[in-house]
């Protein structure tokens, strides 16, 4: 019986069917320890998150980009339509670009006018320099004790413009994450610069990607699995990751359902594409579909 993790659920097959062998979704179990990988990124963020080179810089990059491609077709003697036809760019684009003889000429120094956030940007600067990683949902709360009646996506705009101080966070804590628990091989250059500097920047990131690569490999059915799973999770406990201890602690509670889960090969991806299909249809339809339509869909799919 494949299930997520649930101690209800343990508890009904055990109660309807005693015998059964309880096998863990291995989804379920990678989403839990994504979920710990978030806190644990976010309880850190104050020595990780103003680290030189962690900014985004999306818009400077494709700017860069853009300059480049141009001003190469331009030194192999391509011409400015030429240009504007192979790039699938404005005319007007082109020549602006072919004009800068760097890339910094492009980007231009944003002016803002005065905004409702403006009376608790000492606020916001003082938090964020507190607090690095805080999110825009807690400042809001904050801002609005203070007598602030402006929109939380003002605030957010604002916070990304990095309107409020010099040294925002450059890499929000999602993505930091995100950086951690990406195959290593599927990240880019650039993404491996900057998960280089978030481990270099703080020593409990660079023990939390080993333990999260660590995992992955268990994912992997294999019949070892279940000793290399108790190393792992000797290893964790020996870390400084209290959410990632609080993770352990729920295969320590579950060793059955996940051994079977990282020696077998069942899982629950076909059932959970089903439902997810049938989540789809209901959106589809504005949630208003009776069971009469939606199994009429369902069986025509």
């Amino acid at each position: 019986m494949c299930r997520d993790g649930s101690a209800a659920y343990a508890q009904a097959v055990r109660d309807a069917l005693p015998s059964a062998v309880q096998v863990a979704d291995r989804w379920h179990l990678w989403h839990g320890l994504c979920d710990a990988v978030g806190k644990e990124v976010a309880a850190h963020s104050a020595c990780w998150a103003t680290a030189t080179g962690l900014r985004e810089g999306k818009l400077a990059e494709t700017t860069l980009q853009r300059w480049q491609q141009i001003h190469a077709l331009l030194n192999a003697g391509v011409g400015l339509l030429d240009c504007s036809r192979r790039l699938g760019l404005a005319m007007n684009t082109v020549k602006r670009y072919a004009r800068a003889a760097t890339p910094e000429r492009i980007q231009r120094v944003p002016k803002y006018r005065a905004c409702m956030v403006d009376p608790y940007r000492e606020h916001l600067r003082a938090r964020r320099q507190q607090e690095p990683g805080v999110g825009a949902t807690a400042l809001l709360t904050e801002i609005r004790a203070m007598g602030y009646n402006g929109s939380h996506n003002l605030l957010v705009r604002y916070l990304n413009q990095g309107r409020h101080l010099d040294d925002h966070p450059h890499l929000s804590p999602r993505r930091a994450a995100r950086l951690l628990l990406t195959r290593p091989e599927n990240l880019t250059e650039r993404q491996r610069e900057r998960l280089e500097l978030l481990t270099a920047a703080c020593s409990e990131m660079k023990t939390l990607a080993s333990v999260v690569r660590s995992f992955a490999v268990l994912l992997a059915p294999r019949k070892d699995n279940p000793a290399r799973l108790a190393e792992w999770t000797a290893a964790t406990r020996e870390a400084d990751l209290p959410h990632v201890h609080s993770f352990a602690r729920g295969i320590d509670q579950d060793t059955d359902a996940v051994t079977a889960a990282i020696t077998l090969e069942h899982h629950n991806g076909r059932t959970e594409g089903v439902n997810t299909k049938t989540k789809l249809l209901k959106r589809q339809m504005y949630g208003r579909a009776g069971f009469a339509l939606l199994r009429h869909r369902i069986l025509l799919g």
